[in-house]
């Protein structure tokens, strides 16, 4: 019930925003924006000051393209060896990493990799495998150090050298949120039992 009641009052909100947005007294021209003049009512010892006209969309863009112009000659880009221009065929990305089939050193899936952990200097110390489970559910994962792993970009496959049952019985790998989480349950004091008073 609450749900269908906001979405009929964001529906409604949506249809009544273009009517909102016309004003029935504009007549201009398409592509002009109108201009509003208004005069300060003069009293009969006072004379209303003068104002300079607004300025127009053609003065407020000249002199904005000419330092953007200027701007972009100043822009360096980085030297030419800290850019990779593209990928090459030896080369992997993470997205392409994170998903791919792991096979033991028989050719067997083992898993497929799940994530990648790095350092706190941005280096890669390992990954975390998915094994076990059926079609990607109720599987485990487990954290294997990276120098453990063969990443083969052209076959798109990772190989390790451990089997699918070595893997599931290795440790869970535990993120930090995990370990948190786990520490917050150990921590909780436990509530207070209810007692009667009769």
């Amino acid at each position: 019930m609450v749900k269908q009641l906001l979405l009929t009052t964001a529906l409604a909100a949506f249809m009544a925003t273009p009517v909102l947005a016309q004003d029935s007294n504009s007549t201009q021209p398409a592509g002009q924006t109108p201009t509003m003049q208004t005069t300060p009512p003069a009293t009969e010892n006072q004379s209303a000051p003068a104002t300079p006209p607004a300025p127009t969309a053609q003065d407020q863009a000249a002199p904005a393209a000419q330092p953007a112009t200027t701007a972009e000659q100043q822009v360096t880009p980085p030297p030419a060896d800290a850019i990779i221009p593209a990928e090459q065929a030896t080369d992997m990305r993470a997205d392409k990493l994170i998903g791919t089939s792991v096979y033991n050193a028989e050719g067997q899936k083992v898993g497929s990799v799940h994530d990648i952990v790095f350092d706190k200097d941005g280096k890669i110390v390992g990954v975390v495998l998915k094994v076990g489970g059926l079609l990607g559910i109720g599987g485990k994962s487990v954290g294997i150090k990276w120098d453990e792993v063969q990443v083969a970009p052209q076959e798109d496959m990772v190989k390790v050298n451990y089997t699918a049952d070595q893997l599931k019985v290795a440790p869970d790998f535990k993120t930090k949120d995990t370990i948190a989480a786990e520490q917050q349950q150990t921590t909780a004091p436990a509530a207070p039992s209810p007692t009667s008073t009769q």
